[in-house]
């Protein structure tokens, strides 16, 4: 079984690039831990073709859940519920909906991250910004108490 992150969203549109911002940052811990890092952005097709069967996949991605810009939250993909499924986060649900059409049979979690403000821009918002390192120590170890379980 492999297990790989895929880092999802729109690097252009501010706060919705930040899965892959902290991919990047993590990139040599999660290499530590044996994880695959793919960025996919926002092409699911490409993601697909990453995917195997029994690999164990981790998706991280922004949120827009009405919680605190910053806050992570974790849910294992076979449970996502419609708080989730009716969230901001709209590219983990084409990567999961690509899953079921592909038929690829994995397990694993999503990991979301908060948004503070998607709009047109490179960086990201200055709240998420100013949290980044806490942000990063948060996916950090959300992702340690997966793989110790």
């Amino acid at each position: 079984m492999k297990k790989k992150l895929f880092a999802i969203g729109n690097p252009i549109m501010m706060d919705d690039g930040i899965g892959i911002a902290v991919a990047k940052e993590i990139r040599d811990w999660l290499v530590q831990r044996k994880v695959e890092i793919i960025i996919g952005e926002t092409d699911m097709d490409y993601c697909m073709s990453f995917i195997e069967y029994n690999d164990f996949i981790l998706i991280l991605d922004a949120t827009y859940l009405n919680n605190q810009p910053g806050c992570v939250t974790t849910c294992p993909i076979l449970e996502l519920n419609d708080e989730y499924k009716s969230g901001y986060s709209q590219h983990e649900m084409s990567l999961l909906k690509g899953l079921t059409m592909y038929g690829k049979k994995v397990n694993g979690y999503f990991i979301g991250i908060e948004i503070d403000s998607i709009q047109f821009g490179c960086e990201l918002s200055h709240v998420l910004c100013i949290q980044f390192h806490s942000i990063c120590e948060k996916v950090k170890a959300e992702i340690q108490k997966i793989l110790d379980e």
